[in-house]
């Protein structure tokens, strides 16, 4: 396991053990935010491509403003032909870094139809992460902006009045915003091809 909020070493905490040996460790997280965890035995790409992966949020020790909070991790899947209805993952288009599906929380535009909702007046916090294996998450949500994104570790270094901001592969970021305007506001990955194979959903805000 690859924890990316742990500052260890990784030949000792993070190696590979065969059945029935013990492993364990220990860390403090250094720094708040939010942080993909992933198996780390080789080979890596097909781990993560695979679904092997989480996130990690870390608070700050004063915490953030009150507001309603949601994790959203992107991840991409490539699959082979089905057998006996089962798809299963292709190494080799993982490679070719062409995803079928990019999606968020493990299932395809599941947020379209099972909508995130808050209310009027409501800050609401998106902690996303994006466990890749490869490609970046432009995260937008349309009609809306957000007032604080974090570039490093919340509460310090905030970019304000952003309205699209990229999460690398194997990064997290934190994205506020208040809810002041009620609607169905849509959010997205706008690197739009990866948006149209799933990762996208709708933000309901209801009127106060």
């Amino acid at each position: 396991m690859d924890f990316h909020t742990a500052q260890i070493d990784p030949k000792v905490a993070f190696r590979s053990v065969n059945p029935g040996q013990p492993i364990s460790y220990t860390f403090r997280a250094k720094y708040p935010g939010a942080f993909l965890y992933h198996c780390g035995t080789s080979p890596v790409l097909m781990h993560i491509g695979s679904g092997m992966v989480g996130a990690i949020i870390v608070d700050p020790s004063s915490p953030l403003p009150p507001a309603k909070e949601f994790v959203l991790v992107q991840s991409e899947y490539y699959l082979g032909a089905a057998t006996a209805g089962v798809m299963p993952f292709d190494y080799t288009k993982m490679l070719a870094t062409l995803p079928d599906y990019v999606v968020f929380n493990g299932r395809p535009t599941q947020y379209m139809t099972a909508s995130l909702k808050v209310r009027v007046g409501d800050r609401v916090r998106f902690y996303v992460v994006n466990a890749g294996p490869t490609h970046p998450c432009n995260f937008h949500v349309v009609g809306e902006q957000f007032d604080t994104v974090y570039l490093g570790a919340p509460p310090g270094f905030p970019l304000r009045g952003v309205q699209t901001f990229g999460v690398a592969p194997g990064g997290g970021m934190v994205f506020e915003m208040l809810a002041d305007v009620p609607g169905e506001f849509v959010f997205v990955n706008h690197g739009f091809g990866h948006g149209q194979k799933g990762a996208i959903g709708i933000l309901s805000v209801d009127a106060a």
